[in-house]
């Protein structure tokens, strides 16, 4: 194909306290494989995803979890894709795995349609938060170079409206607030079969899936 115009960045235009960062393939899983590192103590982790399968990144879940960072997870349950009933693959092995390491884990409360929202937000003890969000899954397939994906990273400061926003929306989807159902609890659909974690694990590794 062509070459991408270069594109002129006028004077004044990165005034502000929010910064936005477009990123495609592997660089979204090298800019959130950075973040994740850096969580710890004092560190908040929220993330809502249709599909997590990516070994890199749940270990890096479970290190930053191993210190200190709080973890909670919106996951779809993968029962439903596109009009076609699934078995829940990869989320509930994936779940598994990750609630063994002590991280908060629920389901989006679907019918027939998917979670299909792909959001990580990153707030940091020191005031300073991230946020990733666009068409890519935590999957193989999505983050190394397979497949076309672009994302945008969001930083600033915890105050910025656009992180008050992701919190707001993060926060009922996983409390149920007023009797709205949008999220149930690990129990639902949890999957702790070893035979299907094996199968999911070199279904990520070789590539012969659907996430």
């Amino acid at each position: 194909g062509g070459k991408v115009p270069e594109i002129t960045v006028a004077d004044g235009s990165r005034s502000g306290g929010v910064t936005v960062q477009v990123l495609t393939e592997g660089k979204i899983k090298k800019i959130l494989l950075d973040q994740l590192h850096k969580a710890g103590e004092g560190d908040r982790v929220d993330m809502v995803m249709f599909y997590l399968a990516d070994r890199d990144i749940i270990d890096a879940l479970k290190k930053a979890r191993n210190r200190g960072a709080r973890i909670r997870i919106i996951l779809d349950p993968n029962k439903d894709a596109f009009g076609r009933v699934k078995g829940g693959m990869p989320n509930r092995q994936a779940a598994a795995e990750l609630v063994r390491a002590d991280i908060a884990v629920r389901w989006a409360m679907t019918g027939k349609e998917q979670q299909h929202a792909k959001v990580v937000t990153i707030e940091g003890g020191k005031g300073r938060s991230f946020m990733l969000l666009g068409s890519a899954n935590l999957t193989r397939r999505n983050l190394d170079d397979l497949n076309l994906e672009t994302d945008v990273a969001v930083r600033g400061t915890g105050q910025e409206e656009v992180f008050s926003d992701a919190r707001s929306h993060f926060s009922l989807l996983w409390a149920n607030p007023d009797q709205r159902r949008f999220s149930a609890g690990y129990e639902k659909y949890a999957d702790d079969s070893v035979a299907r974690i094996l199968f999911y694990r070199i279904l990520e590794k070789i590539g012969m899936c659907t996430f």
